[in-house]
């Protein structure tokens, strides 16, 4: 009998080496296109062309890789494309929004994907997020932004400044004023800065320590919370009040408000990709996040990458449409959808 396990499980080992050569014969010569739900220069797209510059390296068949920017509508025009127009045989891929996979919750317009439908391939980031609070307005600690009414600045009612300011209000009794107008995170940043405003959440861990790294250093602003249901390293010893929401209900409202936190940069591929093409890109863009020259190149170009494997993400993806109605309505009245 065990003879014959062995037998088994190597012609299935040389089934299993079989299919992998044949998909590395079908990379070589062809062209991988990259698509970015971002615009040209921002941070999704920094870390996409990156990881794109090594990405063919790690590929059966070394293949290029061409990066190509797809925007409109907050993600939805790349996630519309990937999910309904992209070829399904591996050689068309994209960076999506981590927000795109709870978008479908929130019933908004324009919306033509099934999140738990793509095949996800890697998320290259997981990040926390942050209130922070400019020195001398009396705001250094979580107490402070539960006793006192604070003026917090926003960009937009969808916006993570808005939505990050919402939850705390609802679920953790803070006293955020959100005062709206602003027209984006370093003009929020300077009107802190002026006077105008005690502070601002919503801000991401990657940007609070390269945007504002000097500032933090210091001591003229204060990150006083981190908010995510996992902590950042960069923030160590910061208070976390998520871990005080137990309530059920409340607490899975909060995983589908903050759990974008968790994919912050997630890579997918469309449906119905063969499934041997999915775990030779899943094991490529791991080599490659792990790779000494890309992890060199991030570091000098700033890039803060904590990479989680393809079927982490999936399983994180297939358990938050798992998520109860009453979860849900909580998520979408806090928010304002």
């Amino acid at each position: 009998m065990t003879k014959a396990r062995t037998i088994v499980a190597l012609v299935a080992a040389l089934v299993s080496c079989s299919a992998w050569a044949q998909s590395g014969d079908f990379y070589k010569g062809k062209t991988v296109k990259l698509g970015i739900a971002a615009g040209p220069g921002g941070g999704f797209d920094t870390i996409a062309r990156t990881i794109g510059e090594y990405l063919g390296r790690h590929i059966p068949g070394n293949p290029g890789v061409v990066p190509e920017n797809r925007i409109g509508a907050g993600g939805r025009v790349m996630a519309n494309w990937l999910f309904n127009v992209a070829e399904r045989d591996g050689l068309q891929i994209g960076m999506l929004g981590p927000w795109s996979v709870f978008e479908p919750f929130w019933d908004q317009p324009g919306i033509q994907f099934e999140p738990a439908k793509f095949n996800w391939l890697v998320s290259a980031n997981r990040e926390a997020s942050s209130c922070m609070f400019w020195k001398g307005r009396g705001v250094d600690s979580f107490k402070d932004m539960q006793t006192k009414e604070l003026r917090v600045g926003s960009y937009g009612p969808t916006s993570a400044q808005t939505q990050d300011a919402l939850a705390l209000n609802a679920l953790l009794g803070t006293k955020l004023n959100i005062v709206h107008g602003y027209k984006g995170t370093n003009d929020t940043m300077l009107a802190v800065e002026r006077g105008e405003l005690e502070g601002t959440c919503g801000i991401w861990a990657s940007s609070a320590m390269s945007a504002y790294s000097s500032q933090i250093t210091r001591g003229d602003l204060k990150v006083v919370v981190q908010l995510g249901f996992n902590d950042h390293p960069d923030f160590k010893g910061i208070e976390n009040p998520i871990a005080r929401v137990t309530n059920p209900d409340d607490r899975a409202a909060l995983k589908l408000i903050f759990g974008q936190l968790d994919i912050a940069r997630p890579f997918a591929a469309p449906p119905g990709v063969p499934a041997d093409r999915v775990a030779i890109l899943r094991k490529a863009f791991w080599d490659t996040l792990h790779d000494p020259e890309l992890i060199a190149t991030a570091k000098k170009r700033g890039l803060d990458l904590r990479p989680l494997e393809g079927e982490k993400v999936q399983a994180f993806v297939d358990e938050v449409y798992k998520t109860p109605k009453s979860a849900i309505e909580r998520a979408k009245k806090i928010q304002g959808y």
